[in-house]
């Protein structure tokens, strides 16, 4: 039976063109959609870490105390070894430091991202490999051979697949390191430091102690650990913070009020960090999706089982029970949501293709992203529960007992078939579905375009940052950085140009400020510009004036200038000008300049505006530099081998690129909340669309009688739109309860603060009745318009 109905369905379907796209193309996109969020779930959340023991490893990160206030991120190379050395609660731990680096014997001498590594790292994470050998236990942390394994991508790209690699050396910036291996194609290198793909792992090249590199703390250093069985978290917490803190506390002109500690997390948190609240997010906003896309594909089957009423009938008289009813609506179903599945999964792969490199910036864990068989199966699975549900649904709501007396009807018309009450909850549901998802998309929206249309407060019109790798002259640093800038400013596409170690996009250091007392006032983000720094910008001068030029190397001005929030927070309607400042409790500032704020676009805002400046006083072959239009990087280069011929750009690029790239994370959730959002209103609209013409359609009838009676049509709209509407106003208090009891429960259970935007309410409301007015006009409107006879006579 179920064959021959399927033939029959095919059949049918082929009859119905228009019918079969609509369904096909609404659970095409749908299930692409919900099958791409499912694969990111899986892979983010349910699929294990590719390593052994995975459970016990842990990330040894470290906290900050600052006058009662704790941060965490930043760690010191020293504390780092204390706890490598630990054997109390520690059974094995590898040191790691990322690092950006040349490869300076490789053709235009690329940079590339490595990992400084220590033995243990190959052992801890099971790292396969294609070529050679890991690192030797005395290849670690004082070893005087220096040596590197290369990433298997990195051996493509950069030593086309040399099979005699092996042995062979190379310079990274001026460091040479012997090639010991290679690692194998598909390891997975834990995200700890981010998405960066690592080009090799590299031992480290210079010794490092407890009592070694206390200036260098730094969100790039870091290690992973296997704990002892048995280690109880909180106390090895506390037990070795409080040996790091001693040491800390060791040293001379230790900030007070200051204190660090170690703070154990599992690596697989610190790997998914906060995507899984994204990821779980989209896959919400997928599963609400499908369920307007479902409440449509029901509509449309619920037409086309009116369509069928008199087949059905027929079939009943002869002897049909409910069962085949069931069994035809289910064929149908399962052909259309069968063929939808499967040019959904093309789609979603497709989807998985083109997105590989945003859904990096997005999610950790996406190199090499594709569908997986679990993946692939929860969504067929879930198909077939559609068309289960399809054909349940449908055939529920035909009331098989009066099928026939179908065979004597008039065919004018009734709402016998389907309910009134039915058609009114679908189009509640649709309205309520797409409600709660146009409130929490535009809860999305409002903050990121804010963050997106923010004034940086500077100029980044042909403004760069540049970095001029001069590793292999002989020439002083301080003196090389006055050659350059002054044969840069003397080009005539210059207009300005000033040494810099950061771009005005980074936030720089984050280093201790302490008032004129010497009592520490907290820790402030900090930017080092020479005399020209702020011309260069284009930045305001506020207050004061700009730093008096550094004439000698390791001479020092010792002035400061501060952004206009941080004076205001200082000094309030005080004058801040000629205020004494300290930022390491030993020389002391004067405060010679207020400037305007620079904007961000990342992190909290109110501690970005806040930041303060130090003159450059060691040189620096990093500049910005404002052109009076496009630069070329290829004439300023030649410009550059007038100072020495080994003089190249290691990096430049247009401020408004690098802008354009930091907002880039932000911009693909915007658009890809853009895009969720288009495909919901479009499948809601259709779907309020569809229930309402075909409760017009049942009306025809009653509507011709009214129209050649002599009935006013602008009556007769408003009465059928008041009754259209009746339901969306239904949907609408719905989801607005749901939404606010939403929020009082996350309010509560929270440990982050929600935040609600009152534009995304304000928003909703209208653009959901505005979607539903059309969706219900245009019926009513297509009967009214023509000749009441034809509807009279059912034509």
């Amino acid at each position: 039976m179920i064959k021959e109905e399927c033939k029959l369905a095919l059949s049918n379907l082929r009859k119905l063109p228009g019918f079969s796209l609509t369904v096909l193309v609404t659970l095409a996109l749908t299930l692409a959609a919900l099958t791409v969020v499912i694969n990111i779930n899986h892979r983010l959340i349910t699929q294990p870490l590719p390593y052994p023991d995975t459970d016990k490893l842990w990330v040894t990160d470290q906290s900050e105390t600052i006058n009662g206030e704790t941060q965490y991120g930043f760690q010191l190379l020293s504390t780092q070894f204390q706890l490598y050395q630990d054997k109390q609660f520690i059974d094995k731990m590898t040191m790691m430091h990322f690092v950006s680096s040349r490869f300076m014997d490789i053709k235009d001498m690329p940079t590339v991202d490595i990992i400084r590594v220590t033995p243990e790292f190959f052992e801890l994470l099971g790292t396969p490999l294609h070529l050679g050998r890991a690192l030797k236990q005395d290849e670690g942390v004082s070893d005087e051979q220096k040596v590197l394994v290369l990433s298997y991508q990195s051996w493509i790209m950069h030593f086309n697949a040399d099979p005699d690699i092996v042995g062979s050396y190379t310079s990274i910036d001026r460091e040479r390191y012997q090639i010991i291996g290679v690692t194998g194609e598909a390891f997975e290198v834990p995200e700890i430091f981010g998405g960066f793909p690592a080009s090799g792992f590299s031992s480290f090249p210079e010794p490092v102690t407890t009592t070694s590199h206390w200036n260098n703390i730094s969100s790039q250093f870091n290690g992973i650990a296997r704990l002892k069985a048995g280690v109880n978290i909180e106390q090895m917490n506390h037990a070795l913070g409080e040996q790091i803190n001693t040491l800390y506390q060791s040293r001379e002109n230790v900030a007070p009020n200051t204190r660090i500690g170690a703070q154990f997390t599992p690596l697989r948190d610190k790997i998914v960090a906060r995507s899984d609240e994204l990821a779980i997010t989209l896959l919400f906003s997928a599963a609400v999706l499908v369920l307007i896309a479902l409440t449509n594909v029901v509509n449309l089957f619920l037409s086309r089982a009116a369509q069928k009423q008199r087949t059905m009938a027929i079939q009943a008289a002869l002897g049909a029970k409910p069962t085949h009813i069931f069994v035809s609506m289910f064929c149908e179903s399962v052909l259309l949501v069968g063929a939808a599945t499967l040019l959904g999964l093309l789609l979603a792969e497709w989807l998985n293709v083109w997105l590989a490199n945003d859904l990096s910036y997005l999610f950790s864990r996406m190199q090499g992203l594709t569908l997986d068989w679990p993946t692939i199966v929860v969504t067929c699975a879930l198909s077939l529960i559609i068309a289960l549900l399809i054909a349940w649904f449908t055939s529920k709501q035909v009331n098989y007992h009066a099928l026939t007396d179908a065979l004597h009807s008039s065919g004018k018309g009734t709402g016998a078939q389907i309910s009134k009450r039915t058609r009114q909850v679908l189009v509640a549901l649709q309205v309520c579905f797409a409600s709660i998802l146009l409130f929490l998309a535009a809860n999305k929206l409002v903050p990121a375009y804010a963050q997106m249309t923010h004034p940086t407060g500077f100029d980044t019109e042909h403004l760069y940052y540049v970095r001029i790798d001069g590793s292999a002259t002989e020439i002083d640093n301080f003196e090389l950085g006055k050659q350059i800038k002054q044969l840069l400013a003397n080009q005539a596409s210059i207009a300005s140009v000033s040494a810099s170690y950061t771009s005005p996009l980074q936030m720089g250091w984050q280093n201790y400020l302490y008032d004129q007392n010497i009592a520490l006032i907290g820790i402030v983000s900090l930017s080092f510009y020479d005399e020209d720094g702020f011309t260069a910008l284009s930045l305001p001068l506020e207050q004061g004036s700009r730093f008096t030029p550094i004439m000698a190397s390791g001479s020092d001005n010792n002035e400061i200038i501060l952004s206009a929030s941080l004076a205001k927070r200082l000094y309030k309607d005080e004058n801040p000008i000629g205020q004494t400042l300290y930022a390491d409790r030993e020389v002391p500032r004067k405060v010679v300049g207020v400037v305007s704020d620079i904007y961000v676009p990342t992190g909290n805002r109110g501690y970005t505006l806040e930041r303060y400046y130090l003159p450059v006083t060691e040189g620096s072959t990093s500049f910005i530099i404002k052109g009076n239009s496009a630069l070329s990087k290829v004439q300023l280069t030649h410009a550059l081998k007038v100072i020495h011929p080994s003089l190249n750009f290691a990096f430049f690029e247009p401020v408004d690129d690098m802008l354009t790239q930091r907002l880039r994370q932000t911009w693909l959730q915007a658009m890809l909340t853009v895009a969720l959002l288009a495909l919901t209103l479009s499948l809601a609209g259709a779907g309020i669309y569809g229930v309402l013409n075909y409760s017009v359609q049942m009306r025809r009838y009653e509507l011709g009688i009214h129209l050649s009676l002599g009935a006013h049509t602008h009556k007769l709209i408003a009465q059928v739109l008041k009754q259209s509407l009746t339901p969306v106003m239904i949907g609408l208090g719905v989801s607005a309860l749901t939404v606010a009891i939403g929020y009082g429960i996350l309010t509560k259970i929270s440990t982050t603060a929600i935040s609600v935007s009152w534009f995304a309410v304000i928003v909703t409301i209208p653009i959901m009745l505005l979607i539903a007015l059309i969706a219900s006009y245009l019926p009513v409107r297509r009967v009214i318009s023509q000749d009441p006879i034809k509807a009279l006579r059912n034509e």
